[in-house]
């Protein structure tokens, strides 16, 4: 009766965790709960979609597709990449993150329509003095919406920065009016880009008063603008007509100096990109080589506007031709990269893995009840397919990703998590190997569709560019395939023996185990030998860490929280080992401290990236409540483990107590 309870308690925990780690996950799909009318929305064509996706443009150093800058600046706003909306006729239009990127620049007062920013909490809108009635905790604004209210986004975010800069902790309220304001900036800097062909410059003296002029037009002057100005500066003043002129192209200057540079450097010597803001700048202050490839520039950027306005067939054609010129320019290699990192956008192995790894635990939760005969037997097949398949995309992925920038595939902290998954999933496929106990087998899908979770819940909270290009530091290809992929499979290992370790507890709590000591020790020496690999993993990774330091920054050890908790998961997986060797650790013992040797490799790979400080952290991240909720879910299990473990051994105790008093108590028999 008790087996049959506990798996009943089992499958409804499992079956709750499986369906709140995919939700979670695919938190992107799920329908859109206001769906915006916009009737003179008029979706933009596929052959223009393509085009604009594989444009070349510079952000964060690195030179990738516009869908990527796309892709990571709607997630910033709006926390996920698609829009859905009621165009024309009614019909419904889904706005991806190239469309909506399109409207910001060529339709912005359509794009302003558009829900593009995310609040978390209406405490934020109240706090600006926002009221709207029919809005939940957690919704999408448009900037329409918004607009109204910018001076005072703006102001208290001021205030809060000053308070930040000043040491002091932000409420969450004060946080989110401050990642408010950037999407608002960003966005604001985004659609009065082309502001300068919108425009142009009115020329107020002179034949042409009152007559709109191109940008290129003006830049084309420089060289008279430029000498008007010393001239009058050397008579007493600068006329009014010419103040006004540079006020208009100071305006311009200002909204596409930022955000955006499509612009390739003309020598091969030049590694900056340059937005329309900066060419015109370094044009008429007379720090630029080529004016005249400035001016082109420029121009360039004026036709293909002037082209949307001819309509989406010349538009077409433009930027056909401006990717192409573009592409030139950039070279080869940029051209290798932009096209593999839309093939790699494109194909998104890492959702694809998510949804194998979850029909591997649909297939595990049918296998938990029914796994003798031949049902029991395709599910095992089933079970080792999907696994399998989900591992071959997930390293499917990371080689991708190593194509595109050419550079060991682990060097941030969104990297290591699918790095991590494979490692983990990997180390159970080749147990379930060596023991084809099924044990790792029924954990492995579970533990890959948790680690896709993570990327991808991690990918919309970060909403930053993990491709971009390293710090100086760590420039060292030999020393990230070295160290850090060692260190992050030792981290795998420790958090597939945490698992192993979580396994035992339930299995012996619930019951499932139906009291085999069998099944129980072949547990505990797999968390024993997992351990053990988690130690040399471990030890080694952390030994060429300190190299690195020493080499980098001219110390072995410094007590930087990163490497502190690589010792940490040292010293435990030794107290494990000994207290094994010694008998002071038994099979509870073993499996309880691997379960919380889980919590202990948390802390090093995640945890300490929010501690604010370090040298070598992968990075730092918000999401402080997960991990909190993480370690007391853990905490539960482990608490749960040891009173039950007591309760067990004051049973057994009591059962042989009794024993030994009903034998004392027959009587000797007496001789006749």
């Amino acid at each position: 009766m008790r087996v049959v309870v506990g798996k009943i308690i089992a499958l409804v925990l499992l079956v709750g965790l499986l369906l709140g780690l995919f939700f979670k996950g695919v938190e992107e799909l799920k329908p859109q709960k206001n769906v915006v009318s916009i009737p003179e929305y008029a979706p933009w064509s596929e052959e223009v979609i393509d085009l604009a996706a594989s444009l070349p443009v510079q952000e964060g150093g690195r030179i990738k597709p516009l869908e990527t800058r796309a892709s990571y600046a709607m997630l910033q706003m709006r926390g996920d990449r698609r829009i859905t909306i009621e165009g024309k006729g009614g019909e419904k239009v889904r706005v991806g993150p190239t469309a909506w990127m399109l409207d910001i620049f060529f339709r912005p007062e359509i794009a302003a329509e558009l829900p593009s920013f995310r609040v978390d909490n209406a405490e934020v809108l109240k706090s600006l003095g926002i009221e709207f009635d029919d809005r939940k905790k957690r919704d999408r604004y448009s900037y329409a919406e918004l607009e109204t209210h910018l001076p005072t986004v703006m102001q208290k975010a001021g205030d809060y920065q000053e308070l930040s800069t000043r040491g002091a902790d932000l409420t969450p309220v004060e946080e989110q009016t401050l990642d408010l304001a950037t999407s608002l900036q960003t966005y604001f800097y985004l659609t009065n880009y082309f502001n300068f062909v919108r425009e142009g410059i009115i020329l107020r003296a002179g034949e042409g008063e009152g007559k709109k002029v191109s940008m290129s037009t003006v830049l084309a002057t420089s060289g008279q603008i430029v000498d008007a100005i010393r001239k009058s500066q050397e008579s007493g003043g600068i006329p009014p007509h010419i103040n006004e002129l540079l006020m208009q192209i100071d305006e311009s200057v200002m909204s596409s100096k930022f955000v955006f540079h499509p612009l390739p450097p003309t020598t091969a010597e030049e590694e900056k990109w340059s937005s329309v803001g900066e060419l015109i700048e370094a044009t008429l202050t007379g720090q630029i080589a080529d004016p005249n490839q400035a001016v082109r520039d420029v121009q360039r950027l004026e036709e293909l506007y002037d082209a949307y306005r001819e309509g989406e067939k010349s538009f077409a054609k433009n930027l056909a031709d401006f990717r192409a010129s573009t592409m030139t320019r950039a070279g080869k290699d940029a051209e290798r990269s932009v096209d593999t990192e839309l093939s790699f956008n494109r194909v998104d192995w890492f959702r694809k893995a998510l949804y194998t790894f979850s029909f591997g635990a649909l297939a595990l939760l049918v296998y938990l009840f029914i796994h003798e005969g031949a049902v029991g037997k395709w599910l095992r097949v089933a079970l080792w397919s999907f696994t399998s398949v989900g591992l071959f995309l997930i390293l499917a992925g990371i080689v991708h990703r190593y194509m595109v920038v050419l550079r060991p595939p682990v060097t941030n902290l969104y990297e290591t998590i699918p790095y991590i998954t494979a490692g983990t999933v990997l180390l159970f496929l080749l147990v379930e190997m060596a023991t084809k106990n099924r044990i790792a087998l029924v954990a492995a899908p579970v533990v890959g569709m948790a680690g896709m979770v993570l990327a991808a819940v991690f990918q919309v909270a970060a909403a930053s560019d993990s491709l971009d290009p390293l710090v100086a530091v760590l420039r060292s290809n030999f020393w990230l395939t070295t160290h850090v992929l060692t260190v992050t499979f030792g981290y795998a290992a420790g958090l597939g023996a945490a698992v192993i370790g979580f396994i035992y507890i339930f299995s012996r709590v619930l019951g499932l185990d139906g009291g085999d000591k069998n099944f129980r020790r072949a547990i505990t020496r797999m968390t024993y030998g997992i351990i053990c690999f988690t130690l040399v993993l471990s030890l080694i990774g952390t030994v060429l860490g300190g190299i690195w330091a020493n080499y980098s920054w001219g110390r072995f050890w410094g007590w930087d929280p990163k490497e502190n908790g690589a010792l940490m998961i040292v010293l435990w997986t030794l107290f494990i080992l000994h207290g094994r060797a010694a008998g002071l650790l038994r099979e509870w013992g073993v499996n309880l401290a691997a379960a919380f040797g889980g919590v202990v490799v948390t802390f090093s790979w995640f945890h300490v990236n929010m501690l604010g400080t370090g040298l070598h952290s992968y990075g730092f991240t918000d999401g402080k409540e997960a991990i909190w909720y993480f370690y007391g879910a853990a905490t539960f299990v482990i608490v749960v483990g040891m009173a039950y473990s007591f309760w067990e051994s004051s049973q057994q105790k009591a059962k042989k107590a009794a024993k030994k008093n009903e034998t004392a108590k027959v009587p000797a028999n007496e001789p006749a």
